[in-house]
């Protein structure tokens, strides 16, 4: 009988490595998954800026044009704001500077003038040139300066601005004469200043009812 033939170690040595490998491999507890990555600082969304209060929107309304007559001032109505505004003379002073505030959005800068030549007055403006002027707590008049924007005008199309050719035109024979304020003229119930007296001078301030101009 032949004896047993067993394989040379050479073969078997990675043939147990390979089941040792194997075992221990089927004996390991899984792998714990990795730890996922530090977060980054929090992303913070910029909050909605608040609109202030006063008129619709939250923003002070700055009226695009005015018609400056001799007894008042009237804002059209602008898109959502119903109807216009008519601030008349012989209006008591809490109504107008009410109406005015409701209509803007933002309440007048009040001051006053104890030095005025027709007796102490007090103004209310919006920082836009033109001033009412009160007078016993009521509507006297109205002044525009020359930060007045040009579409504040009288029904003739005349504002600060106007070139004088244009206020002769639609004033024929009015007369732009010399006065201790400087070049002054009346058009209808409406006075002004200009530049000069040429054709290429502008008017430079109107004015309605009481004044407060130094003579």
């Amino acid at each position: 009988m032949k004896p047993p033939r067993f394989a040379p170690a050479s073969v078997l040595a990675p043939v147990l490595a390979l089941g040792l490998a194997l075992g221990a491999a089927a004996c390991s507890p899984p792998a714990e998954p990795s730890a996922p990555p530090p977060a980054g600082p929090a992303v913070v969304e910029p909050a909605a800026p608040v609109e202030p209060a006063g008129a619709p929107g939250g923003v002070p309304y700055a009226p695009g044009e005015a018609l400056l007559a001799g007894d008042s001032v009237t804002f059209p109505n602008p898109s959502g704001r119903g109807t216009g505004l008519t601030l008349a003379f012989g209006r008591p002073q809490a109504d107008i500077v009410n109406d005015g505030t409701i209509f803007r959005g933002v309440a007048p800068t009040i001051s006053e003038n104890r030095e005025c030549g027709a007796g102490p007055v007090t103004l209310a403006s919006w920082g836009d040139g033109l001033s009412l002027l009160f007078q016993d707590r009521t509507l006297v008049g109205w002044a525009a300066g020359p930060e007045t924007p040009r579409s504040f005008t009288t029904l003739t199309g005349i504002g600060v601005g106007s070139p004088l050719i244009d206020l002769r035109t639609a004033h024929p024979g009015i007369v732009v004469a010399a006065s201790s304020l400087g070049p002054e003229f009346a058009a209808d119930d409406v006075f002004g200043l200009a530049s000069g007296t040429g054709p290429v001078d502008r008017v430079t301030h109107l004015w309605a009812g009481v004044s407060c101009n130094f003579r």
